[in-house]
């Protein structure tokens, strides 16, 4: 098996100062050390499979479920940050903008592999934003648009344990809304909404909606939330130029935005345990790959293991608009090497998982 080095490239000046409301350090929802594996999708003729496989482990992992593929669709979704629950989406085969729910408990040595599809049709594209105990996730539900684009835009929360779900909050006459996570205790939902003034963060609490933040006065995309909550790490989609893709962060307690930085394009931010700096990915992310890759190539980061010690990225080829360009690589990357664990086109990283062994 081939091994890649990588380089993890410190940006000083995005290193923020504290400030009095925001915490530096918040308990884990689960023991690190029993979140050690990694749940991904494998395209098989008319099915995509799901595996579970440890980092230590080789080999393609332990098959947990499959669901078919329509239209070229691929079956995506999002873990628990607790590890022991897996939400995934997948087409409906009639209309290929909506998908099901599925979620999934993982066998614990006690219980085997749980499914309860969910009694809602929810966006195939949704964000799925997990509470921090894991015990809901929130998804989009979007009505067709009018003839503006703009549309109608319902969240919905899923009960993991029950698959009841529940109204959240509304957005009407939007271009998208889209739940990023919740605050560090559990009472607040981040949306990042975009209508005719751009990109905003916004806040649900109690039943109540309030704009919180401008991210962008046009469109924003991979929006991930710091481990602390204070900080949301995005991608600015700029207009024509050599720069594309702006990485930005947002302290949500002030509205500062951070640019990482100010010349080149970059991707998928993703954020190490406790870290109030996020990595971010694409050409001028400060996760590189070493010189012994091809010097066109790039990573993009999803996220870090809860124990910091290993980071699930994707590696792309480069084409000239930054899209994914196949043959792309799932890969568990350290800061020493990468392992390969998928290559295969329509491969979808799901999240960090306990060990299913």
């Amino acid at each position: 098996m081939t091994v890649i080095a990588v380089m993890l490239v410190a940006w000083a000046a995005l290193t923020p100062s504290s400030i009095s409301n925001e915490s530096s350090v918040v308990p884990a929802p689960v023991n690190p050390s029993l979140v050690r594996s990694i749940a991904y999708t494998v395209p098989d003729g008319n099915v995509d499979d799901i595996y579970v496989r440890a980092i230590n482990a080789t080999g393609a992992g332990e098959l947990l479920a499959s669901f078919p593929t329509h239209f070229d669709l691929h079956a995506r979704g999002a873990a628990s940050p607790s590890g022991d629950r897996l939400a995934v989406l997948s087409t409906t085969g009639i209309d290929s903008t909506y998908a099901h729910m599925t979620l999934i408990d993982l066998p614990d040595g006690q219980r085997t592999t749980f499914e309860r599809d969910v009694d809602a049709t929810v966006d195939y594209l949704s964000t799925l934003a997990w509470s921090r105990d894991g015990q809901d996730v929130v998804i989009s539900h979007t009505a067709p648009p009018d003839s503006t684009g703009r549309s109608s835009v319902r969240l919905l929360d899923v009960h993991a344990a029950s698959a009841v779900v529940s109204p959240v909050a509304t957005f009407n006459d939007v271009y998208g809304a889209a739940p990023v996570g919740f605050s560090v205790d559990g009472q607040s939902l981040y949306v990042v909404v975009t209508d005719q003034s751009g990109s905003n963060l916004w806040i649900v609490r109690d039943g109540k909606s309030q704009k919180v933040a401008p991210l962008s006065p046009g469109r924003t995309r991979d929006w991930s939330l710091s481990p602390d909550g204070s900080r949301l790490a995005y991608i600015e989609i700029l207009g024509a130029g050599e720069r594309t893709y702006a990485g930005r962060t947002l302290v949500i307690a002030t509205g500062a935005v951070i640019d990482s930085d100010p010349s080149t394009n970059q991707l998928g931010p993703a954020w190490e345990p406790s870290s109030q700096v996020p990595d971010f990915g694409g050409p001028g992310g400060s996760v590189q790959l070493a010189q012994a890759s091809p010097p066109a190539s790039y990573i993009v980061p999803t996220s870090w293991s809860p124990d910091g010690t290993t980071l699930v990225a994707t590696i792309y080829s480069a084409s000239s608009d930054l899209g994914p360009s196949y043959p792309a690589t799932i890969a568990l990357v350290t800061s020493g090497h990468r392992v390969p664990i998928a290559t295969a086109e329509g491969a979808q990283i799901l999240g960090w998982v306990r060990d299913v062994n």
